[in-house]
């Protein structure tokens, strides 16, 4: 089943809400920083609030498929991705440690030894 046959078939309200967050997430992309995402995300929610209360099927879904199409052909070219994401900067720099390597010493073992076994 493709992306676009499994969004289609989530119920109404997932979709509307998956869009909304998505058109979010897109308005950060081309935003320098908050200040200037602010009023874009202020303006998009007035969007979606002024169609809140439409009741007819088709007109709904011509404005979901239409809403979509436009996040489809307004993707940002470089998304943001946060640094310990994988692409992120900062991705895999400090790795963790893997679970069988101890990087303390044995100190019980170090203590029994004499001076002159270990000097």
């Amino acid at each position: 089943m493709s992306y676009h046959a499994i969004v289609q078939a989530l119920p109404h309200k997932q979709r509307v809400a998956r869009l909304y967050r998505y058109g979010l997430r897109e308005l950060l992309n081309y935003s320098a920083n908050r200040q200037h995402w602010y009023p874009r995300a202020f303006a998009l929610r007035a969007e979606f609030e002024a169609n809140r209360g439409e009741t007819s099927r088709e007109e709904i879904r011509r404005q979901l498929e239409h809403g979509e199409a436009l996040m489809s052909r307004f993707k940002h070219w470089e998304p943001l991705i946060r640094p310990e994401y994988p692409g992120g900067t900062a991705y895999s720099v400090n790795p963790s440690h893997p679970k069988n390597v101890h990087p303390l010493p044995d100190w019980d073992k170090l203590d029994s030894l004499k001076r002159g076994d270990w000097m």
